[in-house]
């Protein structure tokens, strides 16, 4: 069957910019015939260029066509349906180190490049996990949720068995992209380890207290200075003259009266 299709594209391009045409239709190798008008354009930057694409034979009656741009060996975006899908990049992805069991705990996932905006998933060990916990028997010891819009993976009540290596992958119809794998740990909360901790601080405080008391009752933070002021020596009475005879050889009081 012979077809004259001519589907074009127009854009702003750069010089750097390379196009690849390709058919998505789950066909086979050589079902698809094409041809263009100008297989290598050349223009200045920020001119618009034409690229052509046409099908002379086809055994599909309703061919696919995505225009995509390759450079480095790596798809950057898409047209396709008269829109630009870009595909999404390394996502940024936060999974807490450590959390005690029985604890809530929130992974997040965030990508803003791609176009359309990419959806979610999450792996814990390399293994898929799904939107609800309790949709899958093989998760029945977890309590998680999974918001496959907004990137958000969050415990309920963390168990032993959550921990492992996480990470995020953001997908849309141009691509998909992933984050590095990160460690979460979930461990046991001691809790006679917390209590003996607790009453050895008490006991420390009640020893310290009891020593502060005791140095006050005897004198430890009484200064010199405060000693010197509080001992006064014992004045003259008014009016009483002290005079020394020889005769007694020792003192003797003679009052005096003013007139």
């Amino acid at each position: 069957m012979a077809l004259r299709r001519r589907p074009t594209v127009r854009l702003c391009a750069r010089l750097s910019d390379f196009f690849l045409l390709l058919l998505m239709r789950g066909c086979l190798i050589g079902a698809v015939n094409l041809k263009s008008s100008n297989r290598t354009p050349v223009v200045q930057e920020f001119e618009s260029v034409e690229l052509s694409c046409i099908i002379t034979d086809s055994q599909t009656n309703d061919p696919r066509i995505e225009w995509k741009k390759i450079q480095d060996d790596q798809t950057t975006y898409v047209f396709f349906d008269n829109r630009i899908q870009v595909k999404p990049v390394s996502p940024v992805c936060r999974v807490p180190k450590a959390v005690p069991v029985g604890k809530t705990a929130t992974l997040q996932c965030q990508e803003s490049e791609g176009f359309p905006r990419p959806h979610y998933s999450w792996y814990r060990n390399d293994v898929p996990l799904p939107t609800d916990s309790r949709a899958n028997p093989r998760f029945r010891n977890s309590s998680f949720l999974l918001n496959s819009e907004t990137g958000t993976l969050v415990f309920s009540a963390v168990h032993k068995e959550d921990s492992g290596q996480y990470y995020c992958i953001a997908s849309n119809d141009a691509g998909s992209a992933r984050c590095e794998e990160q460690m979460m740990e979930v461990y046991d909360l001691n809790i006679g380890g917390i209590i003996g901790g607790i009453l050895v601080v008490l006991a420390v405080l009640a020893l310290i207290t009891v020593g502060i008391c005791c140095a006050y009752r005897r004198g430890y933070f009484i200064s010199n200075k405060q000693n010197g002021e509080s001992y006064k020596s014992p004045g003259k009475p008014d009016g009483v003259n002290y005079v020394r005879t020889e005769e007694e050889g020792d003192f003797r009081h003679k009052s005096s009266f003013v007139i």
